[in-house]
């Protein structure tokens, strides 16, 4: 997720912050504040079935802008990687590998230590055991981002430099083209599980190179791109009435039988997402910001706090609130909360962060005493 550059920009540093809000403000959605509305079961246990009827309701527009964020998020995050990547001559696996494995173990092992800890001691809420056996499957994302790097690595970038701006043009438009067309989407999808999302994923980390390379927006206003966000986010909630219009002519009164309320949820391909995530970008790119080292600092902790807070043990965490009830109770307090909760994840997977840093200072020191002189990188 991090691009491993001794010289960053703070503007795109800042850009990382952003983008990992938006992805801890939609899991907490995804996992727990949509379950809580849509699920029967839920709604059975908590007693919070206040938009449990047939009716349009304006403050679940809120949710349904919420819930585009993560792969808006995800999107970002590759166009970056591809801002800064694409267009150098070699990618340092290795380095990016060991970065990659180190925070995941450390992730796992400091999850698994911390639920333990949590169970016995915590009584008001329930706890999520974690295993340590999670190294090998928390966030999905890592995969999918270190498989684009490896492509990268292995022809990508090579293949990319030797385009001309037309050529780069054609190629941006027939990989986005397969993916967003439905039949052709499916034969890649069929061919292997995943590889329409690794396709975008292509896409997305091309076309960061293709902004640094020729800055095909330089031409277009701040104004019109701040605009193109806000139309984008209307489609969104028309996507959300047109869901809930839907379910009202097809919801029949049966006995017990409630009605569910449906946010539409997005997934990494979807042109929603993609062009939100490119908007953003280019917004971003545009701000000018000298080098700040706290926002650097903040910015290189983003993929530690990836792996801390997308797991069971905070969703366990999340869902002790009742947030439904909440948002019908009042907007602005479950504004206010969500975003105190957004950022007190926020902070932990930060704060996991810094106690990683230390432990490689700590290592330095110790180094030495450990591994034989002659064997010490």
């Amino acid at each position: 997720m991090r691009n491993f550059m001794k010289k960053r920009n703070s503007n795109m540093e800042l850009l990382r912050i952003v983008a990992m809000l938006m992805i801890v403000a939609f899991h907490i959605f995804r996992h727990c504040i949509n379950i809580q509305l849509t699920d029967a079961n839920s709604i059975a246990a908590l007693g919070n079935g206040w938009y449990s009827y047939p009716a349009f309701s304006k403050k679940l527009c809120l949710l349904a802008l919420i819930s585009p964020m993560g792969q808006i998020g995800n999107a970002i995050f590759l166009i970056i990687s591809g801002y800064f990547m694409a267009n150098k001559d070699s990618v340092d696996l290795t380095k990016i590998s060991k970065k990659l494995l180190l925070q995941l173990g450390f992730a796992a092992l400091s999850l698994g230590l911390i639920s333990i800890l949590a169970y016995q001691r915590i009584t008001t809420i329930p706890i999520k055991l974690l295993s340590f056996n999670s190294f090998n499957w928390m966030s999905w994302y890592v995969g999918y981002y270190f498989m684009v790097i490896v492509l990268a690595k292995v022809f990508l970038n090579k293949f990319l430099s030797k385009l001309n701006k037309n050529d780069y043009i054609m190629f941006l438009l027939t990989i986005f083209a397969l993916t967003q067309f439905s039949w052709s989407a499916s034969i890649i999808s069929n061919i292997g599980g995943g590889l329409e999302t690794l396709c975008t994923g292509v896409f997305l980390y091309s076309m960061g190179g293709y902004i640094k390379k020729y800055n095909p927006f330089d031409s277009v206003k701040s104004w019109f791109i701040i605009a193109l966000i806000a139309i984008i986010n209307i489609i969104v909630i028309g996507n959300f009435y047109i869901v809930t219009a839907d379910n009202i002519l097809s919801y029949v009164p049966n006995g017990e039988n409630i009605f569910l309320q449906s946010i539409p949820l997005y997934v990494d391909t979807q042109i929603i997402p993609i062009i939100l995530g490119i908007a953003i970008f280019e917004l971003f790119r545009r701000i000018k910001i000298s080098n700040n080292k706290i926002i650097n600092f903040i910015g290189s902790s983003t993929f530690m706090i990836y792996l801390i807070h997308d797991n069971e043990f905070f969703y366990k965490i999340w869902n002790a609130k009742d947030w439904i009830t909440l948002l019908y109770e009042s907007l602005s307090k479950f504004i206010m909360t969500f975003g105190i909760y957004v950022l007190l994840t926020f902070g932990a997977g930060f704060i996991g962060y810094c106690i990683f840093l230390l432990l490689g200072k700590i290592w330095t020191i110790f180094k030495p005493l450990i591994i034989k002189k002659s064997d010490i990188n």
